[in-house]
């Protein structure tokens, strides 16, 4: 990789806020106020910009979801349950803090993140820039690519240990396929976390046997004689539409409409210490008051 390129990295807000959450040990402000999410989302992503020294760092975040994908399914992620007010309560605080350090904050209603962060990826990779994308989240392995790189959280929030790169090569380790059958695959597959259901029977080992042979859905159907077991002849045969609907679901929208956010966005170091004094956030405000600079946060 060439050094010289601009380096994003593009986070994805709900997400990393939920491994917070639930990762942090709760802590409290002195009126009651939970705090640990915002806790874990700054020392995240310090240690981002510490470890992978990014020129730029832009945080996406959900607002009412994808209209688009409701409209394809009405049950499209009504497996989950509601957000905790006591994590909704801080994600206020978490936009703030992250314009306070100077990164972006992006979010456009009716649009779900994960098509700007994909749609920001391929604007970024166009320009023969870096991209990367910080997420727990598999759909975003279709970006990977020559210049849109993943980085996978560690298995817990609250540790120092760095996030996991996956290129393309790591794709095909991870899933066994590459990253342009990667919507296919998850077709198959399913997405139990957006309530998607695959193909009856089909786990990731089929899935990726028949990708590995036909490439596409498109040419399995094409070749739907040779697909082995038999049996999954019929399967196939009865569950076209269910394919397409979630090859829909699952392929991340362009979202065309925007611009780079190529204006620099100053740290303020007077507002973090503002916020940080507000949240009682007092190891982080004793350390940034010490240094003065956000390289203490190792």
């Amino acid at each position: 990789m060439d050094a010289r390129k601009k380096k994003w990295i593009l986070v994805d807000g709900h997400n990393l806020a939920f491994r917070c959450f639930y990762g942090v040990p709760v802590m409290t402000r002195s009126d009651g106020f939970q705090t640990n999410a915002i806790f874990g989302y700054i020392r995240t992503l310090m240690r981002l910009e510490i470890h992978h020294a990014p020129d730029a760092i832009c945080v996406f975040f959900d607002t009412d979801g994808s209209a688009i994908r409701k409209q394809i399914l009405s049950t499209y992620k009504a497996n989950r349950k509601k957000m905790p007010d006591e994590l909704a309560s801080q994600f206020d605080w978490m936009k703030k803090i992250s314009l306070a350090f100077g990164y972006y904050v992006e979010a456009n209603s009716g649009v779900e993140a994960d098509d700007l962060i994909g749609s920001f990826a391929e604007k970024i990779a166009e320009n023969d820039e870096l991209a990367y994308i910080a997420s727990s989240d598999k759909d975003f392995a279709q970006c990977v690519s020559k210049n849109i790189f993943q980085l996978l959280p560690p298995i817990s929030a609250s540790k120092s240990s760095d996030w996991q790169l996956l290129d393309e090569a790591g794709v095909c380790e991870k899933f066994g396929v590459q990253n342009h059958q990667i919507v296919d695959y998850l077709s198959l597959t399913g997405d139990t976390a957006d309530n998607i259901s695959g193909l009856s029977g089909v786990g990731p080992k089929t899935a990726a046997k028949w990708l590995s042979r036909f490439d596409s859905i498109e040419n399995i159907y094409d070749n739907i004689a040779e697909v082995q077991p038999e049996r999954f002849q019929k399967i196939l045969l009865e569950g076209k539409e269910l394919l397409s609907r979630n090859q829909r679901l699952i392929k991340l929208q362009d979202i065309s409409d925007f611009r780079l956010p190529y204006a620099e966005i100053r740290p303020n170091p007077q507002e973090v210490e503002e916020l940080l004094s507000e949240l009682e956030l007092h190891s982080i405000l004793r350390d940034f008051r010490a240094n003065n600079q956000r390289t203490l946060f190792q």
